[in-house]
């Protein structure tokens, strides 16, 4: 009991400091190193400089983020794992500071990331979320070498190179709801950008969806999480393909789903894409691909039925079409909803939304209806 106070007297130690960084930020700019400042004001210069510029403006952006957190060490239901992770992102902090001083640009980026990764868990547990393992501290109590950690120049954003893999905690834009993964690869080769679930019982993390991009390409994903999915992800695992090996860099962005593309009438697009349609009454959807087979469209959808209404798009059971059907298709769908589209890049679409006709009046009594409607 001693011992856990004394840690919370450690930590509540720290709030002075972050009052002072909160209030000298809104008067200057913090500056973590001379040169680093040098750097942003010249605005770049040559690449060590302008790579130095970059990551102080990381470091800033982190400590104004420390600055903004309502997390309060000393409340008295606090998690003693959160407590932990709180040091770690004030001790990442520190850490990163120190190495922008001695111009350590890795070691920056690795204090960044374990900063960035207490955070996510942080989130995760205020959030009752499934908490994200720290990889790199389960490969070091492994006895293993630690992968090597993305650059993360802001939240929700994350680059590496083709030529490694990677494993980051995934911090949900919109905590408990599915988000959109945008993803752009430059270079030869393919690239897996697979969500992962990793336990801290598991030797290895479990693959929840597989999705590949190769060459230079643009893509956006649907990235599912509890109920659209049967089991939450907690990692983004984006390595090399062991088939198409590459060289050249990616670059992923996470997006709350409110940034899905509107479908209102017609939306022509390529590779894969996430469309919302919003229109409350039921419509038809016209499909048209072209380009290599395996595509598929889903929908997803966001209408509230009524107690006794049965929806014929379940949650987890939204597959519309795929490979085996043919290029051209339209059905029926209930009025707002997502739409996923899983194309391979050079495969190019067209999706159109029109209202549904009322089905024509037959039978003995259609006469009779049509004089009541008039």
């Amino acid at each position: 009991m001693d011992l856990l106070l004394g840690y919370v007297l450690g930590l509540a130690s720290a709030l002075p400091f972050l009052y002072v960084f909160r209030t000298r930020r809104s008067e200057t700019p913090p500056t973590p190193t001379a040169a680093a400042a040098d750097a942003v004001r010249d605005g770049g210069g040559p690449t060590p400089d302008r790579r130095l510029a970059e990551l102080a403006e990381t470091v800033i952006g982190l400590g104004e983020e420390i600055g903004r957190l309502t997390f309060d060490p000393a409340a008295p239901d606090v998690p003693p794992e959160s407590l932990a992770d709180y040091r770690r992102v004030l001790d990442g902090y520190t850490g990163a500071t120190d190495a922008l001083d001695s111009g350590d640009f890795e070691q920056v980026r690795q204090e960044l990331a374990h900063a960035r990764n207490a955070l996510v868990r942080m989130d995760a547990r205020a959030h009752r979320l499934p908490v994200p393992v720290d990889v790199s501290r389960a490969a070091r109590e492994r006895g293993r070498t630690p992968g090597p950690q993305p650059l993360q120049d802001r939240r929700f954003s994350y680059s590496g190179s083709n030529e490694r893999a990677y494993t980051v905690p995934i911090d949900w834009p919109e905590p408990g709801r599915s988000a959109i993964m945008e993803v752009t690869r430059n270079g030869t080769g393919s690239t897996e950008f697979n969500s992962v679930v990793a336990r801290a019982e598991q030797n290895r993390p479990k693959t929840l969806r597989i999705r590949i991009l190769g060459g230079s390409a643009r893509a956006r994903f649907y990235l599912a999480t509890t109920p659209d999915s049967f089991e939450a992800p907690t990692h983004l695992r984006i390595a090399p393909s062991e088939v198409h090996r590459g060289t050249g860099a990616w670059t992923v962005r996470l997006r709350p789903l409110s940034e899905a593309v509107e479908l209102v009438r017609e939306h022509q697009g390529s590779g894969a894409e996430v469309l919302v349609h919003r229109a409350r009454a039921p419509a038809v959807l016209g499909i048209h691909v072209s380009g290599p087979s395996g595509w598929e469209v889903e929908y997803r959808c966001l209408r509230e039925h009524g107690r006794w209404e049965r929806c014929r798009f379940g949650r987890l059971e939204t597959l519309m079409y795929d490979v085996l059907d043919e290029d051209r298709k339209s059905a029926r769908i209930c009025g707002p909803g997502l739409i996923v589209v899983h194309a391979a890049e050079s495969a190019r679409w067209s999706l159109s939304a029109a209202p549904e006709r009322p089905a024509p009046s037959s039978g003995p009594l259609s006469g009779i209806r049509r004089l009541f409607e008039l």
